[in-house]
């Protein structure tokens, strides 16, 4: 697998960038927010809201038990998609909070979706306005133009020209407001364009009360790993590890146990799920080859952490890092 990485690039400019030229079927567009918030009633259990904006170059697929039918070619200036969004409250999964297929329309700047709960995603500098209905506006601005937290664009290639490219702002600060109530918190963002099957995968985003990061990514297919990707960031330094061991177990809800090792460096995280959502999705290939794809998410957070160099004798726990909040996902099965 080919990979290649762009810092610094211009939000602006990108983000709402598609081009309106062939695209090979199956192809799929995303944009994908995660907001966590401020839960002065129990601040042990952070609120949550996803919210996401898909064009599946498809005839149809079926998701939920929900039928959903694309305009065939994709145009940029009439694209048919669907929006979805799940509401954590600290207490309840609000799940379909908004489930629909809808009409999204993609300018230089913003998009929006004509669904019966309008929403707008929009683009001033370093600020990112998303907006659903009348009561939920929410503000992430970019604050690190430089660092890790700085807007950042990756392409992966598997074979040829098939693979994926994603822009990914890991951690902004949020504000905003739910129900004329003032929120705050922090926010993580990106723009995936994929061309290849959807495999099965784990993945992850945490922050940390001092200021860090931790994400992974492990996508699989018949248990064999495609990539495996850990990245921590202290606050200060950026460690990867390209090396990830994925066990999970359910009694009630699932807890995730991780480990990662480099040349000179290990890490290992347990993570405990506060609640989950779900989509299923189906399509039929040559309108006879079933294929589908379960996608989990659940509110989180990290219960154990432990980070050691060997060589330097540094080590970081969750004394050093303080309270987390944060989104894992897990997939199973393979979409084409």
């Amino acid at each position: 697998m080919k990979t290649t990485k762009s810092n610094h690039i211009d939000i602006e400019k990108e983000v709402f960038n598609i081009k309106n030229e062939p695209m090979p079927p199956g192809t799929w567009w995303w944009w994908f927010w995660l907001f966590f918030l401020n839960n002065p009633k129990n601040p042990e259990k952070p609120r949550q809201l996803m919210i996401l904006w898909s064009i599946k170059n498809v005839k149809e697929i079926h998701c939920n038990d929900e039928k959903f039918i694309f305009n065939l070619p994709l145009d940029k200036n009439n694209l048919r998609g669907v929006v979805a969004a799940w509401y954590f409250n600290g207490e309840k999964m609000h799940d379909d909070f908004l489930f629909e297929q809808c009409n999204i329309k993609i300018s230089d700047k913003m998009l929006t979706s004509d669904s019966t709960m309008p929403t707008s995603f929009s683009i001033d500098k370093n600020k990112n306005i998303i907006k659903i209905g009348n009561d939920f506006e929410l503000v992430a601005e970019v604050e690190d133009k430089q660092g890790f937290t700085s807007p950042f664009q990756q392409s992966n290639k598997y074979i040829g020209n098939k693979g994926y490219s994603m822009i990914r702002l890991i951690r902004l600060r949020l504000n905003g407001t739910i129900n004329n109530e003032s929120v705050h918190g922090s926010a993580f963002f990106h723009r995936i364009f994929v061309n290849v099957p959807s495999p099965s995968w784990y993945w992850g985003i945490f922050h940390f009360e001092s200021g860090g990061i931790l994400t992974y990514f492990n996508p699989f297919f018949f248990g064999k790993s495609i990539k495996k990707d850990i990245t921590f960031f202290d606050g200060e330094t950026l460690h990867e590890f390209s090396d990830i061991n994925v066990k999970f177990s359910v009694h009630g809800m699932p807890v995730f146990i991780i480990k990662g090792e480099n040349k000179n460096e290990r890490i290992n995280f347990t993570i405990n799920t506060h609640s989950y959502y779900s989509w299923i999705l189906k399509r039929r290939v040559l309108g006879f080859i079933p294929n589908k794809l379960v996608y989990r998410e659940y509110p989180a957070f990290v219960s154990d952490f432990k980070f050691s160099n060997k060589k330097t004798g540094e080590n970081i726990n969750l004394e050093n890092l303080g309270k987390s909040v944060g989104n894992v996902e897990h997939a199973t099965g393979f979409l084409l």
